[in-house]
């Protein structure tokens, strides 16, 4: 008689379920493909469903980050995150212009989004800024904390978004609570510590649903996927930001934003960087600063310029260079310190 062990039966690994998408984005240069949209919007919807397993949300998290995201693709993710956001309400007649930058926030510079949206509604574009809790891999700082450090709401609930909307025409949205799914996956997000796919699609959701986007981005290649991404989902206007820190908002020396089909033009000023030193309560004191017309300087210009591409995004100029007139009268006259004074509710 044989002493050795009886071998299992030899059988191939089972690729159905999300096996099957896993297969699809994580065999390797030759094996792997770009995922059609419909697949995209499966896979994400899987994990915000939590249909997939922790284990399988995190490879696919990683080798959709190894692989690249196309800009078919981001549209598909995009769409799960839109089929999964809870129903918003707006009854005004502004044009409405979602913004995001990395949901990561902010950590060396100060969080301006909040100041150039507030000035944007000052000037009648409906603003709809987004952001999450602080998360991975910067934890820096969000829109949603420097309006907390204004005496707003620091996790809005959704009645509360809806009402500073309606009353400022500007607002700030916390996804946790409009998405479902989104944070339960930010564990697993946290557990794989670099960005994925997640952190380009969330910029793309149609909160109220707006049609006109302002979206931040960090590296070069990501302008057109975002951009590119919109299209698909149906934007009416669109405009990628080369921000500070991945952020909405530009840099005041050298502008950098792009729709699809070119840049916009912007005047430079060169040697101009906004001053280092972020946190929530020194970037709140800023807003209100810039806002009422007490600061100048970069951060300022910064502002300014972030505003007057909104009021392009919204279709309110035909240039985003005839936005900067508009931005700084907002400020003079007052209309951008009372629309900041509507949006905390003092």
């Amino acid at each position: 008689m044989s002493t050795h062990a009886t071998r299992a039966p030899s059988r191939r690994a089972d690729y159905s379920g999300f096996r099957a998408t896993l297969k699809l984005v994580g065999t390797g240069p030759r094996g792997s493909r770009e995922l059609t949209p419909e697949e995209a919007r499966g896979a994400l919807a899987a994990l915000l469903a939590g249909t997939a397993t922790d284990a399988q949300a995190g490879a696919f998290l990683v080798a959709s980050r190894i692989k690249g995201e196309s800009a078919a693709e981001l549209a598909g993710y995009g769409q799960a995150l839109r089929d999964a956001n809870a129903p918003l309400t707006f009854s005004g007649d502004r044009p409405l212009v979602a913004c995001a930058g990395a949901y990561d926030g902010a950590r060396d510079a100060p969080q301006l989004s909040l100041a150039a949206g507030a000035l944007a509604a000052a000037c009648g574009a409906g603003i709809v800024i987004h952001c999450g809790p602080r998360i991975g891999p910067k934890y820096g700082i969000t829109p949603a904390d420097v309006l907390a450090a204004l005496g707003g709401p620091g996790s809005p609930s959704l009645a509360e978004s809806e009402a500073m909307l309606g009353r400022a025409g500007v607002t700030v949205l916390d996804t946790a609570r409009a998405v479902s799914g989104w944070s339960a996956l930010l564990g697993v997000r946290d557990e794989v510590g670099v960005r994925g796919p997640v952190h380009s699609a969330e910029k793309l959701i149609d909160y109220f649903g707006a049609e006109r986007f302002v979206v931040g981005y960090t590296h070069s290649p990501y302008a057109g996927r975002l951009l590119g991404a919109l299209a698909l989902l149906g934007a009416r206007r669109a405009v990628a930001v080369r921000g500070i820190e991945g952020s909405d908002v530009v840099r005041p020396g050298r502008p950098v934003a792009h729709e699809l089909h070119g840049p916009l033009e912007l005047p430079e000023r060169p040697g101009e960087t906004v001053r280092a030193g972020g946190g929530a309560e020194s970037s709140a004191e800023l807003t209100r600063a810039i806002l009422s017309g007490a600061a100048g300087g970069p951060e300022r210009v910064a502002v300014l310029y972030s505003a007057a591409i909104r009021l392009y995004a919204a279709g309110l100029v035909h240039d985003a260079r005839d936005g900067l007139d508009l931005a700084d009268a907002a400020i003079s006259d007052g209309g951008a310190d009372a629309t900041l004074r509507a949006l905390i509710g003092s």
